[in-house]
């Protein structure tokens, strides 16, 4: 799988499948070379390794890196008059 990929992916499809990889014995190092990507790039997009819990964990809201809804936004913050949340 690559990053692009794995972006596609719901939030709890992208959780799975890196705690899955996690579950097989891979270090968190092995799963971003395996994605073609690195810590920050990977960050960039919402998603964490967490070492204390020894998983990874996707931020509820994403940030302005991504260009992914997170289903918390309003009409308003994308312009459109009504302020209904977008889904």
């Amino acid at each position: 799988m690559t990053i692009d990929e794995l972006i596609e992916l719901s939030s709890g499809e992208q959780e799975a499948w890196l705690n899955g990889q996690l579950a097989e014995g891979k270090t968190p190092e092995d799963i971003y070379a395996a994605l073609g990507t690195d810590k920050t790039g990977i960050g960039k997009v919402g998603i964490f390794y967490v070492p204390p819990k020894k998983a990874f964990m996707i931020k509820p809201m994403r940030g302005y890196q991504t260009t992914r809804l997170s289903g918390n936004e309003k009409a308003d913050d994308a312009g459109i008059i009504g302020g209904k949340t977008i889904k």
